[in-house]
């Protein structure tokens, strides 16, 4: 009989056989892939076994995870890579108040543009006196203007909760 603490201190089955076949160190792929899903499946295969003694049927079974079958034994034999060192941050560059006006502006310019109907005369405009290819020409033109209206609309939303954010920023540094 095994007690815990020969069984933390010494590698098992598993793991003499992965170092006898791979080396030692394993690395962190040679240590999943032929020790910890062998383990995993050495597992399965006994509480199926035990299951089909006692004469149950087993429709599914849940096997532990991975990381269930880590052994703390195993440490000083499986290398693992070295930590990447951390990303060494940059203060983040707000875009000043100047900015997002300038830019909230021009986005107004641009709405204002499409938002003046191509035909001003309302009985053309339905398609009564253009006829029907000229009909669906300008209603395909008012479809895309529409449709850039939109997308020039989400980015003026935007831009305008930018500009608050600036303001308020450059408002809050000229108070301290």
């Amino acid at each position: 009989m095994t007690t815990t603490s020969e069984y933390t201190t010494a590698p098992d089955n598993f793991l003499n056989a992965a170092l006898t076949e791979h080396g030692n160190p394993l690395t962190g792929d040679a240590y999943v892939e032929h020790v910890l899903l062998a383990r995993q499946r050495a597992w399965s295969e006994q509480h199926t076994a035990t299951a089909e003694g006692e004469g149950l049927t087993i429709r599914a079974m849940w096997t532990p995870l991975l990381a269930d079958f880590v052994l703390d034994a195993d440490i000083p034999y499986v290398q693992l890579p070295d930590p990447e060192p951390p990303r060494s941050t940059s203060p983040r560059k707000y875009r000043p108040a100047s900015y997002w006006r300038i830019r909230v502006q021009k986005i107004d310019k641009e709405m204002q543009a499409l938002s003046t109907p191509l035909i001003n005369d309302r009985a053309a405009a339905r398609g009564a006196a253009l006829g029907v290819k000229r009909t669906r020409r300008m209603a395909s033109r008012e479809d895309s203007r529409l449709a850039r209206y939109t997308a020039l609309q989400r980015r003026h939303l935007h831009a305008q909760r930018m500009l608050r954010a600036a303001e308020a920023r450059e408002a809050h540094h000229t108070m301290l």
